[in-house]
């Protein structure tokens, strides 16, 4: 196929020829001169026919390559165009705009240098195998700028045609889909946990339900065979245990509720009352659930047996019963109840000689849910210290604690003597 180029010189050798003729020729007829004027004017009017063709043709280039510039430099993805060994060879404005990294300055280098050292046997694999099958394929790779920051991608190298080695590589910014999928995984996770904790929930009132129930129906039991033999103090102990371990299951149905609301702060209702004569019947509670009876020592450095405190019962009892649940449940020696005033504050120490907790886990032990590598084997959900400490919080006091391991353990409750509604 003849080119225009090659056209127009074949028109200018025609038109050198017919002039050539005219000037050697004898001279003609004035017809002959009028013909070979007008053969002129055609060939000229021919020239500028082509010669405006070629223009158009050019100002059609012009625009096409425009057009193939502005939809490879503006691409919505990065593209380059590499060697078999990743050199760019060219490169498009989004791609050098995604590395912060002048289009001048990727050019001549290896793509793989762009690429982090952990992700850069991916590409390299990736690559090969496009060479090896010619055929397109993906990875996904992170991609470091020049500030040193670091984004997900996904390449996706092909050839040219089947023949080619040549690779051209999109990259496409895939770090939004990463963090949504990342978020994704996070809901799911937080998911799981929140069945898990609802499992663990229900675990806890089944195994907290089953004593108190137990004795409850033993005692609505011995009232119906002999409440006419009982004496009414008899009669008034039955009703007062039952009064409490209706008390110690509501009481547990509130710390289930508690259970990851740490935003939220215990309801707090202080009444005053007289200590002592509630700390017994909280050690009798405990000693009957525990099956523990006078393992507890209850002492108090006061004469007054009727030493008046302001505090929440319904917390205190959470806070008396899990440590007495626990210094019993991990020592199977007498454990030690103390009680002391010391000017406007009270305190409450629980001391057992049992098996002690690590030092590398009394960082955790008010976490939710934490048990200590020594307690494995011994029945326990993880709670009752998550829920002693919010109740020493609630009152405005302070919790503390001495253990050794196969020692024992001391913890230390200080409350305020009278606490406030409005600390809560």
């Amino acid at each position: 196929m003849i080119t225009k180029h090659e056209k127009l010189a074949q028109l200018r050798t025609r038109a050198e020829a017919v002039l050539k003729q005219a000037v050697d020729a004898p001279p003609k007829t004035v017809q002959s001169i009028e013909e070979v004027a007008h053969e002129l004017n055609v060939y000229h009017v021919e020239l500028e026919i082509q010669l405006e063709d070629l223009q158009q043709s050019f100002r059609a280039l012009e625009i096409a390559q425009e057009r193939y510039t502005n939809l490879f430099d503006f691409a919505p993805v990065g593209y380059i165009v590499t060697d078999k060994l990743g050199v760019i060879q060219k490169a498009n404005l989004t791609v050098s705009s995604m590395l912060s990294v002048r289009r001048e300055d990727m050019e001549k280098a290896n793509f793989a240098e762009f690429i982090t050292v952990p992700s850069r046997d991916i590409y390299h694999l990736c690559r090969r195998a496009v060479m090896s099958s010619r055929q397109s394929h993906a990875c996904e790779v992170q991609i470091l700028r020049s500030d040193g920051s670091i984004f997900h991608a996904q390449l996706t190298i092909d050839l040219p045609d089947h023949a080619s080695e040549t690779l051209r590589t999109a990259v496409t910014n895939i770090t939004t889909i990463k963090q949504a999928e990342e978020s994704l995984r996070r809901a799911l996770t937080h998911e799981q946990e929140v069945n898990d904790i609802r499992l663990r929930v229900l675990n806890v009132i089944a195994h907290e339900f089953r004593t108190p129930l137990t004795i409850m129906l033993a005692s609505v039991d011995a009232l119906e065979r002999y409440g006419d033999r009982m004496t009414p103090e008899q009669k008034q102990h039955r009703y007062q245990t039952m009064r409490n371990f209706v008390w110690h299951m509501n009481d547990t149905v509130h710390d289930a509720r508690s259970v990851g609301s740490d935003s939220e702060p215990m309801s707090f209702s202080p009444t005053t009352f007289k200590l002592l004569e509630y700390l017994r019947q909280l050690t009798r509670d405990v000693e009957v659930l525990e099956d523990s009876e006078k393992r507890v020592v209850l002492t108090m450095n006061s004469a007054n047996e009727t030493e008046m405190v302001t505090w929440d019962q319904h917390l205190l009892r959470r806070i008396v019963i899990n440590l007495l649940h626990n210094a019993l449940n991990y020592s199977k020696a007498a454990v030690d109840f103390k009680v002391s005033f010391e000017g406007d504050s009270v305190l409450l120490k629980f001391i057992d000689h049992g098996i002690g907790i690590a030092e590398a886990d009394q960082q955790h032990m008010y976490d939710l849910f934490f048990r200590g590598h020594n307690a494995e084997f011994i029945p326990g959900m993880g709670i009752g210290m998550y829920i002693v400490k919010r109740a020493v919080n609630a009152h405005a006091g302070s919790i503390s604690c001495e253990s050794h391991l196969e020692q024992g353990t001391e913890f230390t409750v200080v409350l305020p003597r009278h606490a406030s509604a409005q600390i809560a």
